[in-house]
């Protein structure tokens, strides 16, 4: 596979072509029928040999019209002909162009037409899709809506091939996790939130700001390089009309939340917002923190949300400038009710504890685009604000090791606050230098805070209802503080030259494509914990914990403050916080070429280099490569030559074969070599600092058929190679301590894809004022994988010689089926989408210990839309219907499975309004 790679990346170094050509499609409407579909009329793109004709919907769709800026006439027998100038075709995309016909000139006055280059609409997406050399998925705003997806994160979930795990943020793409893909925004990088992420959390974009999230699972030389799963580029929202100003408010409920005695924490607020961050202490002889051990309980929880759009464009001159704004608030109340077990190799529990927790998430969005359109070209500033805060409490019961008494148990309460703030600015240009040459800028500032202030941890021993607090390690009651700081700068540039000739019976033209780009990433990490040291056994009243936790109980000598540096005794400073911090440096510059030889075969080749230096030092709990001069920093430098290749063999207009492969890399991320550990009730986690970076070698080969402009099936086949894979693994512990390493030489993962798009029927009035339509789409994966697990290289002793990757789900399927009705003034839409994983590694197990597996589970969601008057609409929706329980199970050396976590999260439903003025 390398040598195979290596001759591509040397051919195309004499061969640098590009398409030139993009795609006009539009819906025609009958203003003399209440603007229903207008069919069989005529579509002339006017100084060329290019038409189309309206189908029974009034759809039309001209493929292959070369870049530039047109005239577009429409025409019908006994029809005013109207003509739309300024029609701007660019290479690669749809421009999509509505318009109404009247019947005389007087009718004519009171159209509106819109040009517009739309990459909301799902017939816009596949179009650009059956357009593109290379192999292309994208899901936009109007399939969100139908699915009643809420936000990026569940709408990359509804393609082939990609699966969330629970409890973690980011998704899986091929069975290949949050190290192997890379998220961007408009095509520029964004960092993560998260110490414990690569990637910013999707669910931070909700569906207010998203255009469309297209998901790349091949690399092309004009990305970045780190990927082997997929790159998810999330397409903002541009105003699209002339203008708009909506409002949106909405309200819902959680089944087994609504009425339960919800706890919540001391400090927690409405709308998230932490007054204070920084640690209240300066010395560890006082106890003077903020925040009380004590929760505070409220019983009626009803998630709300609130939004709002605000668009309008300004004719300066023969320019515009479009101003589009959106904001959000979005809140929800969570509960799980389950059992949590740590068990050994032969099913010996260390612990085994019921819980209650309680979880409260509140979100605020806003988001601006500005963008001034000229002759020559664009410029373009995206700003977004996000500010994301969940509050959790977790109440645990039952058997806990080295806690609990034969005569005792364990009661153990952790609270929890963490607040993230993202800020994005991005500035974008294109410039038309002419017709054949332009110049595509872009450059971006990002920073990211992530606040965890005074996570508080309460263990106790309990017998006859008497509550003291656990002896034996002081870190059993502790107050915890951390920060992130991350800052994210990325630029691009690229210049397109395009040449070649078109005639009617055959093509040859291209575009030459030389680019670069530049990213510095750098990432502070501190982090404090107080920890608790009980002399003796002493009565606690958890519900007035503050009389113990107090200034007196330090000058009586009951506990004392300690910190994971030591106490006042030591002579380092046991206040100063533990840290890591990280460096990423990215250099790149590639060449890249499509090139159409006629109207069936089509090529893209590219070369990227890369050269990426990551640095990573710590002085941690665990670790210091700061003070021990036996320990070193993380340091990776590496130079890549990544070449791509796409083919596209056009059997016919409607049936395609298209190939793909590549080279990409995936470094470890800065927290899987911190050496850090996180700590959490049944689960921790830590970084190690010897992980090389995995080289990976991909290759796809789909076929697409299109029955229509919405329609299609395709089958997918891919297979990839890893070079010194990174998975997580379990360390043998008693608090199930989860790590990383390089689990050996090379891993194979291979597999199927199948996606149908299909209308069912389409029935609509002779009079053509009322129509339905049944729609259904599915798409499912089959996945294969396979690694070769090497002790000495890992330095983990595992269960197996030879297992699947972690998170890869064999089995994926999502399906929809969508009711559309419509007549004069009303509009409704009702969906059932189902979606389900097979069982899949959470981590890999060791010590003789069995992997940690999720249970793959279904998950079933109703929602309906109506519109009324085109100003009011109503939205319903019931998700998670079937309520499955969560599981991870674990097995033993006898053969048992044992489970170790299962909850259930509930019935979801929702209701919202909106109005548009």
């Amino acid at each position: 596979m390398r040598k195979i790679l290596t001759t591509i990346a040397l051919c195309c170094l004499g061969i640098t072509f590009a398409q030139e050509t993009g795609t006009i499609a539009g819906k025609l409407l009958d203003k003399e029928a209440n603007n229903q579909p207008l069919p069989f009329a005529n579509v002339v793109v006017q100084g060329t040999a290019k038409g189309a004709s309206t189908d029974f919907d009034g759809l039309f769709e001209i493929p292959d019209v070369p870049v530039g800026t047109y005239t577009l006439e429409f025409r019908f027998t006994g029809y005013q002909t109207v003509e739309v100038p300024n029609v701007l075709v660019e290479a690669n995309k749809i421009a999509v162009v509505d318009a109404t016909l009247g019947a005389s000139a007087a009718e004519l006055e009171a159209v509106v037409i819109k040009v517009v280059t739309s990459r909301e609409r799902e017939e816009a997406l596949l179009l650009e899709q059956k357009a593109a050399v290379e192999i292309k998925q994208a899901i936009g705003a109007q399939e969100l809506a139908r699915k009643g997806v809420s936000d990026a994160e569940g709408a990359v979930t509804k393609v082939s091939g990609v699966s969330k795990q629970e409890g973690v943020k980011n998704v899986f793409v091929r069975g290949l996790g949050d190290r192997y893909n890379a998220t961007t925004l408009n095509g520029l990088p964004l960092p993560s939130e998260d110490p414990e992420y690569k990637n910013i959390s999707l669910g931070f974009f909700n569906s207010d700001i998203i255009q469309a999230v297209g998901i790349s699972k091949n690399f092309g030389a004009t990305q970045y390089g780190d990927a082997g799963g997929a790159i998810i580029d999330i397409q903002s929202k541009e105003l699209t009309g002339n203008s708009i100003f909506q409002i949106s408010i909405g309200t819902g409920f959680n089944s087994i939340v609504l009425n339960e005695d919800f706890l919540t924490l001391d400090e927690g607020k409405w709308f998230g917002n932490i007054s204070n961050k920084d640690i209240p202490i300066t010395s560890l002889n006082s106890y003077s923190f903020d925040n009380s051990f004590k929760p505070d309980q409220q019983d009626l929880q009803t998630n709300t949300s609130i939004g709002f759009q605000f668009g309008k464009r300004f004719n300066i001159g023969e320019n515009r400038l479009n101003v589009f704004i959106t904001g959000s608030l979005d809140n929800q109340y969570l509960y799980r009710e389950g059992n949590a077990r740590v068990i050994n190799a032969q099913g010996g529990t260390g612990r085994d504890l019921d819980f209650n927790k309680y979880i409260y998430e509140t979100s605020q969005l806003l988001m601006g685009n500005f963008k001034y359109s000229f002759n020559a070209g664009t410029i373009s500033y995206n700003t977004i604000l996000v500010h994301n805060n969940t509050q959790n409490i977790g109440d645990f019961t039952g058997f806990a090791e080295n806690i609990s008494e034969e005569s005792d148990a364990a009661f153990i309460r952790r609270q929890q606050q963490n607040e993230d703030l993202l800020f994005v600015n991005q500035l974008l240009s294109k410039f038309n230098i002419n017709k054949k040459l332009s110049l595509d800028l872009g450059v971006s500032y990002n920073t990211t805070r992530g606040n965890e202030p005074d996570r508080r941890t309460n263990t106790y021993t309990v017998n006859d209802n008497i509550f003291r607090p656990a002896l034996g390690s002081p870190g059993l009651t502790n107050r915890f503080y951390s920060d992130l700081e991350e800052e994210d700068i990325a630029a691009r540039a690229s210049l397109n030259l395009e040449f070649g000739n078109i005639d009617e019976d055959d093509k040859f033209n291209g575009v030459l494509t030389i680019g670069g780009n530049l990213r510095q990433t750098d990432r502070e990490f501190n982090f404090t914990q107080f920890n608790h040291d009980f002399r003796q056994p002493v009565v606690a009243d958890i519900n007035t914990p503050e009389s113990l936790f107090n200034q007196q109980s330090i000058d009586n000598d009951i506990f004392t403050l300690v910190t994971n540096r030591g106490s006042n005794n030591v002579n380092a400073d046991p206040l100063a916080p533990f840290f890591y911090t990280g460096d990423r440096t990215i250099y790149a510059g590639y060449i890249t070429s499509d090139i159409i030889l006629n109207q069936k075969w089509s090529f893209g080749l590219g070369l990227r280099l890369e050269n990426v230096d990551q640095f990573v030092e710590f002085d941690t709990n665990l670790a210091s490569s700061i003070r021990d001069p036996n320990v070193d920093p993380s340091e990776i430098e590496e130079l890549y030559v990544l070449p791509s290749l796409n083919a596209k063999y056009s059997f016919n207009e409607n049936s395609i074969l298209r190939l793909a492969a590549s080279q990409t890399y995936t470094f470890p991320q800065f927290k899987e070599v911190a050496p850090f550990l996180y700590e959490d009730v049944t689960f921790s986690s830590s970084g190690f600092p010897g992980l090389e970076a995995s080289t990976n070698y991909n290759l796809d080969i789909k076929y697409e058929y299109y029955f229509s402009q919405g329609e299609l099936i395709s089958f997918t086949g891919f297979f990839k190679q890893i070079e010194d894979p990174i998975n997580r693994i379990a360390i043998n512990s008693a608090a199930n301590n989860l790590s990383y390493r390089n689990t050996g030489d090379n891993a194979t993962v291979a597999g199927i894809e199948l996606e149908i798009r299909k209308d069912l029927f389409k029935n609509e009035s002779e009079d053509a004022s009322k129509s339905r339509e049944l729609s259904a789409g599915l798409n499912a994966s089959y996945l294969y994988s396979t690694q070769e697990l090497d002790d000495q290289r890992s330095q983990a002793n595992f269960t197996s010689d030879d297992d699947e990757l972690e998170g890869a789900s064999p089995f994926l399927l999502n399906a929809d089926v969508t009711y559309n009705y419509n007549k004069e003034k009303f509009d409704a839409t009702s969906s059932i989408v189902l979606s389900y994983f097979s069982d899949r590694i959470y981590s890999l197990g060791t010590q003789g210990q069995g992997n940690i597996v999720e249970k793959g589970i279904p998950t079933l969601d109703f929602i309906t839309k109506l519109k009324f008057d085109d100003k009011y609409g109503l939205s319903i929706g019931i998700k998670n219907i079937l309520n499955p329980e969560y599981e991870l199970n674990q097995d033993t050396v006898d053969g048992r499975t044992i489970a170790i976590r299962t909850f259930e999260k509930g019935i979801i439903g929702s209701l919202g309004f909106t109005y548009n003025f």
